[in-house]
């Protein structure tokens, strides 16, 4: 027997009630243009422009991009709220709800304009209008373009295939210096969360008039910067790639890398984890609500990329505006041991700081690389030839042109400019005691061994003389580790 159905009671949410409540998805600027730019990406666009005026009564932020473009009802369907999160989509899809054009927007303003140029010319158009709905108590959306639209388009040289998004009643983002501070700050990060599109070429952003470069938050062409490799784990049929990064001490960097690393917020708040969905940076920083994880300032250096697919966000819980994470349960408890093996590393260069003294035996076992020569009552330094790592050089093929580096080197030797800083560190009580933490220089030397030749016997001895060098000599356990773990390599 079939129950009869209950035909139950129609609520529709009211239009000017909800529009209003859809503002308050938590949107900050960067976030709600990112959000932009991925519809942009996921276009086929190459060059998106950010554009604004902040003249006060009058004040208008637009993104354009030259991607394909929409059709009429390509348009139409991109302008209704929401769409199903479960439903399959593109590779290169950066979205997901159907609500990221809309909820960015109106987030920042009240009246949202979108024209778009398809292939074959024909040009769309839809506006959003807060007070047009609250009006009309409907969700209806404008199809007519108005004057102001049309000029703003045309004194962007709107005129090819492509997109148009429009901003204007700027109510939430004010007008004034104050919304010109606020596009240039959050052109700074975007430049950060769109900085692998930016880097390979695939993305030329430009925030009023400026074309961004990318920002690099592993510093990775920094010799000091600690890699520790990438990890793969699989889940619900998706990869999810894991690599642990530890930045150099701060005393290490110049002041543009310093300004690489921290990016918005500072290196204290840019520390933890890096998630990527697909090659879109969607959190930059923090440790995603994991227990005992916290920022702190030995921990600062510490960071790790997480990258997941987009079709893996659902089990990754990510959110509307693509801005927090949380990786699923059976994850946690590896993705913690990397994440507080990186903590841990990073602690490791702030409290590694002093360094053995060798004893006299130690001393006598040195190989150094520089020698004091005392002639005519003046010191000399020359570089020791019997150094074995150096003594293979000059006696393998192009042994000439190494010596004569190795004079040219000696002879410019600033002895003059070495003592005149030790000086002055020393009438200032700063003479450096600090060296670089003990991962640097394990890093340094494994990088030093790639140069060895391949011949076993001779690596084995280059590898030992090596070992016996400055700074290296200072650790002979951990190095003694790294040379049994190469020569089982080659086992």
């Amino acid at each position: 027997m079939t129950l009869p159905q209950p035909e139950g009671e129609l609520l529709d949410p009211c239009a000017e009630d909800l529009i209003e409540s859809l503002r308050a998805f938590g949107y900050d600027l960067p976030t709600a243009l990112a959000d932009l730019v991925d519809n942009s990406i996921a276009a086929g666009a190459r060059t998106v422009r950010i554009a604004y005026s902040s003249d006060r009564g009058s004040a208008w932020v637009a993104v354009a991009d030259d991607g394909h473009g929409m059709s009429e009802e390509e348009l139409r369907t991109a302008m209704r709220f929401a769409r199903n999160p479960n439903a399959e989509r593109a590779i290169g899809d950066l979205g997901r709800f159907g609500l990221g054009l809309k909820t960015a927007s109106l987030s920042q303003a009240r009246k949202l304009t979108v024209l778009s140029r398809d292939a074959n010319g024909t040009l769309s158009t839809r506006t959003w209008d807060i007070d047009h709905v609250t009006l009309h108590r409907q969700w209806r959306v404008i199809t007519e373009l108005d004057s102001e639209a049309q000029k703003i388009a045309d004194q962007l040289e709107f005129t090819g295939p492509g997109t148009l998004v429009l901003w204007r009643n700027t109510d939430k983002l004010g007008d004034g210096p104050s919304l010109s501070r606020r596009i240039n700050e959050a052109g700074r990060e975007l430049s950060l969360l769109f900085h692998r599109f930016i880097e390979r070429g695939h993305l030329y952003l430009h925030v009023g008039g400026h074309q961004l470069t990318a920002m690099d938050p592993y510093l990775r062409r920094h010799p000091a910067t600690q890699d520790r490799g990438v990890e793969d784990l699989e889940y619900q049929g998706h990869r999810i790639r894991l690599n642990p990064v530890v930045l150099p001490h701060p005393s290490r960097l110049t002041r543009q890398d310093a300004a690489l690393a921290s990016g918005p917020g500072g290196m204290l708040a840019r520390q933890g984890f890096y998630v990527y969905r697909g090659d879109r940076l969607v959190v930059a920083g923090g440790w995603l609500g994991l227990q005992g994880l916290y920022n702190s300032q030995p921990t600062r250096l510490a960071r790790l990329t997480v990258e997941i697919p987009p079709g893996a966000d659902l089990s990754w819980e990510v959110d509307v505006r693509k801005s927090t994470v949380r990786p699923p349960s059976v994850l946690e408890a590896r993705i913690m041991e990397i994440a507080k093996d990186v903590r841990a590393r990073s602690e490791r260069v702030f409290t590694h700081r002093g360094t053995p003294t060798p004893g006299p035996r130690e001393r006598r076992d040195l190989q150094v690389v520089w020698q004091q020569v005392r002639r005519l009552g003046t010191s000399e330094y020359t570089v020791n030839r019997s150094h074995p790592l150096i003594a293979a050089a000059i006696s393998g093929p192009g042994g000439e042109a190494i010596e004569g580096v190795l004079r040219m080197i000696e002879t410019t030797f600033p002895v003059g400019l070495v003592a005149q800083e030790i000086a002055t560190a020393a009438q200032a009580e700063e003479v450096a005691t600090e060296q670089p933490d003990i991962e640097e220089i394990l890093a340094l030397f494994r990088s030093m061994l790639t140069g060895l030749p391949d011949d076993p016997e001779t690596r084995l001895v280059l590898m030992e003389a090596l070992a016996k060098a400055e700074p290296f000599s200072r650790y002979p356990g951990l190095v003694q580790e790294i040379i049994e773990s190469e020569t089982s390599k080659e086992d």
